[in-house]
């Protein structure tokens, strides 16, 4: 998913961490609530679990102690001697260390968790976790730019989980191998591979596994360029956050909509969600969240230029630059002020602040972060008129851009080059960047026919898709009219027995039995068929299917038994039989008068 830096350094910080906390007096409920639960715990499994979570939580704000508890959860599952808790505390702290916004060294940590797990699964022969570790060494071998690494280890997950019970390693299994996909440009093959983990997922009805199937999916389309889409499937996370009661998890579907809304230029919708994630953070206790949607909003200032607005909005919230000093982003923070100064003219202190925020982001961040740092600068040395350095700046960039395949990037860098050598009157290089341009911006192009296609071919897929599930309900629908045509009727032939009964010599204990089973029949089978609707009308809230279900019973339940009673003393009467009789001997007689006639 390509983003601007600030989207990825600043904003995402917060919502793909799962809302980190930065003070704790700002969330004592959240915080007391996860403390107290590792307090009550009383299993290993228990408190690793919660030890998991804590170590999660602070990670980015307060390290230190979130690698406290990290230690802790790895003492607990080493003294246990168990290997699948050793294995879930290795996990969980490559997990943690996995979102850390793109620093450097902690995808180093995160890929050494990672493969001290495979070591274990494999030494220890338990697949399930060896297929989990191959997993994280796929979004490790991903985050490095390694897409042919990330894909063998995808390859060998996604073929151990195929022959292993456990749905939730298949989808998550389905869903890794469409990012690697993704990051290979092989957008069809990214699709399938989504589209099998959410067919999943929803067959199972797992709540994490569905959102997360939906977050894939909305970042497929996002990069497409169909937002419409995108939205589509956050519209259906904020759905599944209600059905399952997940408000603090809302935030981070309300979060996600203002930035897909951003990248579609929409920005007063955005900040309409941004404010929404405010609003909801007050409801709910959890105030470190609304950084979010202040980064969020800081953000779309930077991307349509307003550096002044910018600088008045950090203003009215200082919590945001605490936040980045206490957490030690302050490398994003320089750089927010160095883009600001110069998109206001004031270039030496653009200068200063740029020099300052190279360091951080040179020792601590990702190489893709570090390529876009580099662009940045050397757009500003351009717009200062010092070409010199502006030209050292973009043959860093390229250099990266060129390790991590970025071929868009790559386009951009080589037109750049191509007018700062033509500044500097150096004509030869410049045709050979013209030459080089030209040829990233030709793969761009024919990138962006199959595209267009690509987005036929999806399209095709989905409604492929649509039409099998369309003949499946079709299907599903015959076979259940089948059966109730063949209930029906089985009720019919028990009340055509009973009435047979009545009008013979039958003992009146038979008409009674048979009776009672008859009138169970009928009326349960009453009920089976207002089940469907009573389902379709309150979907599926159980107080209201109670209410009208007591409803219900209370006027069958008298009915049932008025009825059968009523039935089952007519034929039990005889009276029946003695009409019968009458009815055969006066037949008997008009046939023996009009014979001589006949004759």
């Amino acid at each position: 998913m390509k983003k601007s830096v600030l989207t990825t350094a600043i904003v995402f910080v917060f919502f793909l961490a799962q809302s980190q906390d930065f003070s704790q007096s700002q969330n004592a409920p959240l915080t007391d609530s996860l403390k107290r639960n590792l307090e009550q715990a009383q299993t290993p499994l228990q408190k690793i679990f919660w030890l998991g979570e804590l170590s999660g939580f602070y990670m980015n704000i307060n390290t230190p102690l979130s690698d406290q508890y990290g230690s802790q959860q790895l003492e607990i599952a080493e003294q246990s001697r168990d290997r699948i808790l050793m294995l879930k505390a290795l996990l969980s702290n490559a997990d943690r260390y996995f979102y850390s916004n793109g620093r450097q060294e902690y995808i180093e940590k995160a890929i050494q968790f990672g493969q001290r797990a495979l070591d274990l699964a494999k030494s220890s022969h338990v697949d399930d976790y060896t297929a989990w570790a191959y997993l994280y060494l796929a979004k490790g071998a991903r985050a490095n730019g390694e897409n042919d690494k990330a894909l063998n280890y995808n390859t060998l997950a996604v073929s151990m989980a195929s022959v292993l019970d456990n749905d939730s390693l298949k989808v998550m299994a389905f869903n890794s191998l469409g990012d690697t996909y993704l990051n290979r440009e092989e957008k069809l093959l990214a699709f399938r591979n989504y589209l099998q983990g959410m067919n999943l997922a929803e067959s199972l009805n797992n709540y994490s596994l569905m959102t997360n199937s939906c977050y894939n999916m909305s970042d497929f389309y996002a990069e497409l360029g169909d937002y419409e889409k995108s939205k589509d499937y956050l519209f259906k996370v904020k759905d599944l956050t209600t059905r399952f009661n997940k408000p603090y998890d809302r935030l981070n579907a309300y979060q996600y909509l203002g930035y897909i809304y951003s990248r579609n230029k929409q920005y007063d919708l955005a900040t309409r969600y941004y404010e929404t994630v405010v609003t909801l953070s007050d409801s709910l206790k959890l105030n470190v969240y609304k950084l979010n949607a202040y980064f969020g909003i800081l953000n779309q200032y930077l991307v349509i230029n307003e550096g002044k607005k910018a600088f008045d909005y950090l203003r009215e919230k200082p919590e945001l630059k605490q936040f980045l000093l206490q957490a030690d982003f302050d490398y994003f923070l320089h750089q927010f002020y160095a883009s600001a100064h110069a998109s206001t003219g004031n270039y030496d202190s653009a200068l200063y602040y740029y020099r300052k925020a190279e360091k951080g982001f040179e020792a601590k961040v990702n190489k893709a972060n570090v390529s876009w740092f580099y662009s940045q600068f050397a757009q500003f040395f351009k717009k200062k008129g010092d070409h010199q350095k502006a030209l050292e700046y973009w043959l860093k960039a390229k250099k990266i851009a060129e390790e991590t395949k970025n071929i868009e990037n790559l386009k951009d860098i080589h037109a750049n080059l191509d007018s700062t050598y033509q500044a500097l009157g150096d004509y030869r290089n410049a045709y050979a960047q013209k030459a080089r341009y030209h040829h990233y911006k030709d793969s761009l192009e024919k990138m962006s026919t199959e595209k267009d296609l690509l987005l036929l071919e999806v399209d095709n897929e989905n409604k492929r898709k649509e039409k099998e599930l369309l003949q499946a309900e079709e299907a599903r629908r015959e076979r259940h009219n089948i059966q109730y045509m063949g209930i029906t009727a089985g009720i019919a032939g028990v009340f055509i027995v009973l009435v047979m009964l009545g009008a013979f010599s039958v003992s009146k204990s038979t008409i009674r039995i048979l009776g009672f089973f008859a009138f169970i029949f009928l009326f349960e089978f009453i009920i089976l068929l207002a089940d469907n609707q009573i389902h379709h009308w309150t979907h599926g809230e159980p107080w209201k299917i109670l209410a009208i279900k007591i409803g219900l019973i209370s006027i069958l339940l008298p009915l049932h038994h008025y009825t059968e009673e009523r039935v089952i003393h007519y034929l039990t009467s005889r009276k029946l039989l003695t009409m019968n009789a009458k009815g055969l001997l006066q037949k008997w007689t008009q046939k023996g008068e009009a014979a001589p006639v006949d004759h």
